[in-house]
């Protein structure tokens, strides 16, 4: 088997697998622009039966921006599924990320049990909620907000900028794609508040025939921002019956503030993207610790990039830190890539009892120096690619 980067020559088989395994018409198939495409082929490296792209980005880690591989395409022909294709491409790529800078991977995965082979973990688990208007009786409308066109493109990107770096695994966003400016044409919107109490938008779609207000994005640094957002929602409970969340952290306080004492919001708890620790001792070396003094060892194992095979120790001491590999060393626990990259870059602020129950997993010590390093903080996914 022959695994290698794509290329305008291999465009015919490309749109040919992309068409049996998506079900796209072959015809409309294209590279995607500024992403890596990898295939694995047979026959002497004549037929293509897998492939995947991959491209890069930024994630906000701890504050700062670390590199990021966005794996997408994964596909295979349905008759040369089960030979291996996607593990081989899976291995190529990661060596090209890692050469590329990249220490993390994410992707967003139509199947969690799948990806679990190749080191992916769900790191953002949220909640899809639909809440009557009527949930909202304790919220004051409040319509001191500014819609966001052209010339708001740099105030709305530095508010998504403050906030990303308070949340956890965010992607930096460098230009302005991922935003709307045009509203009146597209009939997205994005209102946003910008004052020294309180920064915020929220983005969202209405739907005349549901009756629902649509919210795609909602970001706030505080509870005053989080209110007058929502209270500017509410102005449209006149036309409108239902507010729709789509992507909320399943901590989000908006369930705090929108009261449900008549079971008026309905939840449905999903998952948005699986990333993965591709070098662990970066990964390590770029988490902000506590200031306090603090030092532990955690054993990794990783199937399919051999650096990640072995012990680690930090030692932290005033938010920074110092790790070492050595293979001989005592460690506090151990855990699998999957493991780890759920612990370290989830953040869900796990127990050591509730580590336990993690698969292949193995405690040693109280871990009270590793609990502390990895505290919980607030995942949130809203790119897609």
């Amino acid at each position: 088997m022959v695994v290698r980067k794509l290329t305008l020559d291999d465009y015919k088989q490309f749109s040919e697998v992309s068409a049996s395994a998506y079900v796209y018409n072959a015809e409309e198939t294209t590279f995607e622009e500024n992403v890596d495409n990898f295939g694995a082929f047979i026959d002497e490296g004549k037929t293509l039966i897998s492939q995947m792209e991959c491209g890069f980005k930024y994630n906000f880690y701890c504050g700062n921006k670390i590199g990021c591989a966005a794996v997408g395409g994964v596909a295979s022909k349905p008759e040369y599924r089960r030979m291996g294709g996607v593990r081989a491409t899976f291995d190529t790529v990661f060596k090209h990320a890692l050469k590329e800078g990249a220490i993390v991977s994410i992707l967003y995965p139509f199947s969690i049990e799948y990806y679990r082979k190749f080191g992916y973990e769900t790191i953002f688990r949220c909640v899809h909620a639909e809440c009557s208007f009527k949930s909202f009786e304790k919220i004051e409308r409040f319509n001191e907000v500014t819609i966001a066109t052209e010339e708001h493109k740099d105030t709305i990107k530095s508010i998504y900028t403050e906030i990303a770096k308070k949340r956890n695994m965010m992607f930096a966003r460098d230009n302005y794609e991922s935003f709307c400016f045009t509203p009146y044409e597209s009939c997205c919107y994005t209102y946003f508040v910008n004052r020294d109490d309180a920064k915020g938008y929220v983005t969202f779609t209405l739907n005349r025939i549901a009756r629902t207000v649509n919210i795609s994005e909602l970001l706030f640094n505080n509870k005053t921002a989080l209110l007058n957002l929502l209270g500017f929602v509410k102005i449209y409970d006149g036309n409108y019956d239902t507010v729709i969340f789509d992507k909320l952290p399943v901590s989000s306080p908006v369930f705090e503030v929108i009261k449900d004492e008549n079971r008026l919001v309905k939840r449905i708890y999903t998952y948005e993207g699986a990333a993965r620790i591709l070098d662990v001792e970066k990964v390590l070396e770029a988490t902000v610790y506590p200031d306090e003094k603090g030092s532990f060892s955690v054993k990794i194992t990783d199937s399919q990039i051999e650096k990640n095979n072995g012990i680690f120790t930090v030692d932290y001491e005033d938010g920074k830190c110092t790790v070492k590999k050595d293979a001989s060393t005592q460690y506090d626990l151990a855990l699998d890539i999957l493991g780890a990259s759920r612990i370290i870059l989830g953040r869900e602020g796990l127990t050591l009892n509730e580590i336990s129950y993690i698969e292949n997993t193995e405690i040693k010590t109280d871990c009270i120096d590793f609990l502390k390093a990895f505290p919980k903080k607030t995942t949130v996914f809203y790119d897609v690619f």
